[in-house]
């Protein structure tokens, strides 16, 4: 289990490490230096930038749900390995056949009970996940939507 628990984060801080306004800051330079007639590029650039970083907060709100559901199923994996060790070591000890069916059946319904418990808090960690990722776009939209007035040089 600890082996998994360190792939994962070695696998989370690689992907955390992808900043994409990092990788552009180059390119939106070599932008800025450019003379377009009719174009405000310092308008432009700026409003790249903005984007970008709206677009690398995005991602790192999805990273982190990523993280969470891997971190989630490694504890779902952890109890339900304790919990089935448990169960078996219960229905072992079960003397009758009704013994052992009212045992199985105990354990079948407490089963289906976890997991439905388990989905609906997997279904909350996806949901927090994207609204995050949504809310950070929605919110820069408005924005760049008012600068391209800016970058037309539109009086």
């Amino acid at each position: 289990m600890t082996d998994f628990a360190k792939l994962l984060s070695d696998w989370s801080k690689a992907t955390a490490s992808m900043d994409v306004t990092r990788n552009s800051e180059q390119l939106l330079n070599m932008m800025a230096g450019l003379k377009v007639p009719g174009l405000n590029m310092d308008a432009l650039v700026a409003s790249q930038r903005e984007n970008l970083e709206a677009l690398s907060t995005a991602n790192r709100a999805a990273l982190e749900g990523v993280k969470a559901v891997g971190e989630w199923q490694a504890r779902l994996l952890q109890e339900t390995m304790h919990e089935l060790r448990a169960a078996i070591d219960a229905v072992g000890k079960s003397g009758s056949a009704h013994e052992i069916v009212a045992a199985e059946t105990d354990l079948a319904r407490k089963a289906l009970e976890k997991a439905v418990g388990e989905m609906r808090e997997l279904a909350e960690i996806v949901v927090k996940a994207n609204q995050q990722a949504t809310t950070a776009i929605l919110q820069r939209i408005p924005a760049s939507l008012n600068e391209i007035r800016d970058v037309l040089k539109v009086p």
